[in-house]
């Protein structure tokens, strides 16, 4: 998804051909779909949220992340969830939800 979402100037399109990778180099636009497609422009917070794993449980904000290794540390700073703003920090090795600064 990252890998594509660069090689399209960050407009993900409607849908990819589904080409291996061994015949481009890049991921190909599906001939007939739109680019940039309007749902397809919330599919990256969505890819976000499932790779962080953020999750509201019991009046909770809960972490369960699946970041790959060497991934890098990613910050949600001033996150809104009830009533309050929070910092969600993940790496691949640890995971922190904390009242934001």
């Amino acid at each position: 998804m990252l890998d594509a979402s660069r090689c399209s100037d960050f407009r993900l399109p409607e849908a990819f051909s589904g080409y291996e990778l061994e015949f481009s180099r890049v991921p190909v636009r599906y001939p007939t779909a739109y680019n940039p497609q309007a749902w397809a422009s919330g599919a990256p917070l969505l890819f976000l949220r499932t790779v962080l794993g953020v999750d509201a449980r019991d009046g909770q904000l809960v972490l369960d992340p699946a970041v790959p290794e060497g991934f890098g540390r990613i910050l949600l700073a001033g996150t809104n969830a009830f009533g309050k703003r929070w910092d969600i920090e993940v790496t691949d090795s640890s995971s922190d939800i904390r009242p934001a600064r």
